[in-house]
């Protein structure tokens, strides 16, 4: 319990304690007052110019980012011009390589029809050149026959002798070479 005692006797009193605090404070006043305003100052003066720089910096950041927008927006707007330039000339092409593609074909039906009319006249000259050679030849044959028939006829009758005949049919032959 003395123990206690002399916990209770060293242990200040609410009053003692204010007392100590204010002369505490009034012994830092006189040692450190004039060091802690113009700390206090400096520190003033420092928050001031780093708020003053750091809006000086967003202006400058603002005005950079605002510049870089319309520099952006600028290339944007031209390549975008480009790019529908690009598909104009493309389709331009395109409608050109259609329109020649639409032409050639025209044209190749065209020269299909006359290369097929072409075919079908010379098919018809090519058989109506062989029907009238087939018909001169079948009309030489029936001539050259029935002169032969002629010729026989009058061998039978006039009894001509075998040297004449073979003159004859000699002359014929060489008749019927020349012709074809």
């Amino acid at each position: 319990m003395e123990d206690k005692k002399q916990k209770d006797a060293k242990a200040p009193t609410p009053a003692e304690s204010v007392e100590q605090t204010d002369e505490l404070s009034q012994l830092r006043e006189i040692l450190f007052g004039q060091t802690n305003r113009a700390f206090r100052a400096d520190l003033s003066a420092l928050e001031a110019r780093v708020e003053d720089s750091f809006s000086k910096l967003n202006t400058h950041l603002d005005v950079q980012f605002a510049q870089i927008r319309k520099q952006i927006d600028t290339q944007v707007a031209a390549l975008t011009e480009q790019l529908t330039n690009a598909n104009d000339n493309h389709g331009n092409v395109q409608a050109h390589l259609q329109n020649t593609t639409d032409k050639l074909q025209s044209e190749l039906e065209i020269a299909e029809t006359t290369a097929k009319n072409d075919n079908d006249a010379l098919e018809a000259h090519v058989v109506k050149e062989l029907e009238s050679l087939d018909n001169l030849f079948t009309k030489r044959h029936q001539e050259l026959l029935a002169k032969l028939q002629q010729v026989t006829s009058e061998l039978s009758e006039s009894k001509t002798d075998r040297k004449t005949l073979a003159n004859l049919l000699s002359t014929m032959a060489t008749n019927l070479a020349t012709d074809s």
